[in-house]
């Protein structure tokens, strides 16, 4: 006599059955959420099917597949929570570097950069040393002094926090030599690494966030000052704003972007500062943004400018900068007459049309020390 099957072997096969079509479901049904891709990039495009051009086709339908298939964001979302929260590891480490007090390092290029691997070949010096040789004569002949800003990674302000096999090579790091290059030719140059670093001894609060790979409010105010002394001993008109001039108000914060790449912006708190003047000065904000800005970045990035009601004998000043120099601009428009900022999709050029156009007294590069092989690439007077 057959025995009857069982009820769990019902179960098994229904489960079966539901694990092998789920994903099919999901993907045409969509019955839950995608949820969040938290990865700091862009997704792959579904490829169009081009019959006079089959080769490529699998190979970018694979990689199509492999960021879009089903549950895919819960996945990577659980993996996340399993490496950090049972193993104590990052579970990206080719993006994250996790401090010894958790704090959050960059990998991509800043790694390298603190580690020395990333050196200046001579023909790229020498490519360098033709293009800022060719700025600081373009700008002399029209009477605009010129800076140049180099900013830290967290790497080079905190290195006491790096698990202790991160060691920089016995070597010049390429950062040194963009600097002695530009004392060459005789730039003046700002090095915020000397600056921050030096802060640490009289400010407790941790100058950059801890969830984050840019500075934080203190210390950007901190970079605000080092570059304002150098710009005084030319201008001794401006008065630099000091600490005092402000009501500092610590703010709890979500995570920052090196939280969200590991999936933990919500999890892991930060802390920034707000600073409330305690003075009154009419800055006007200018939005209209007279130039093209470069595809695939947002306009209200691009340009910014502020004018000074209250103060017109002050020099008018241009930057060119990357993201470093968000923070620094609730602060460097209370200095000049009119500033503005250009982030020009990180190459740091000269930018010609627009120097002619804005005509200003000062012009400053705002460069991240990490980036600099970028500045170089784009060297155009080689």
């Amino acid at each position: 006599m057959k025995s009857k099957p069982k009820f769990s072997s019902f179960l098994l096969i229904i489960l079966f059955i539901i694990i092998v079509t789920s994903a099919f479901v999901q993907d045409n049904l969509k019955i839950i959420p995608p949820g969040t891709n938290t990865e700091n990039r862009k997704l792959t495009d579904k490829p169009e099917l081009d019959v006079t051009l089959l080769d490529p086709f699998p190979v970018k339908y694979e990689n199509y597949y492999n960021d879009h298939f089903a549950f895919r964001n819960y996945f990577v979302n659980l993996y996340s929570d399993i490496s950090l929260n049972l193993f104590r590891k990052c579970p990206f480490p080719d993006q994250v570097l996790i401090g010894t007090n958790d704090d959050l390092y960059a990998v991509r290029l800043e790694l390298d950069t603190y580690l020395r691997k990333s050196l200046f070949r001579r023909g790229e010096i020498e490519r360098m040393r033709s293009d800022f040789t060719y700025r600081k004569e373009y700008l002399a002949k029209k009477g605009i002094d010129y800076y140049v800003v180099i900013c830290p990674t967290k790497y080079s302000v905190y290195p006491e926090f790096l698990p202790w096999y991160i060691k920089p090579l016995d070597t010049i790091s390429h950062t040194d030599q963009f600097i002695n290059l530009l004392k060459e030719i005789d730039i003046r140059v700002v090095d915020l690494r000397k600056s921050l670093t030096a802060a640490k001894e009289s400010i407790p609060q941790q100058l950059f966030r801890k969830t984050d790979n840019h500075w934080n409010n203190l210390g950007s105010f901190v970079a605000y000052r080092s570059i304002m002394e150098q710009i005084v001993k030319d201008h001794p008109e401006i008065k630099p704003l000091t600490f005092s001039d402000f009501t500092i108000i610590p703010e709890e914060t979500v995570g920052g972007n090196l939280a969200f790449m590991i999936n933990k912006k919500y999890e892991m708190k930060d802390v920034d500062y707000i600073f409330k003047p305690n003075f009154s000065l009419d800055v006007d904000t200018v939005r209209e943004n007279p130039y093209p800005a470069p595809s695939d970045f947002d306009p209200g990035e691009f340009f910014r400018s502020f004018y000074l009601s209250d103060t017109n004998n002050l020099p008018k000043v241009v930057f060119f900068h990357d993201s470093f120099t968000l923070s620094l601009q609730q602060f460097l428009k209370y200095s000049f007459s009119g500033s503005v900022f250009i982030w020009d999709k990180w190459e740091y050029k000269l930018n010609e049309p627009i120097v002619e156009n804005e005509k200003p007294d000062i012009y400053v590069t705002i460069v991240l020390e990490s980036l600099l092989g970028g500045l170089c690439d784009n060297c155009v007077y080689k």
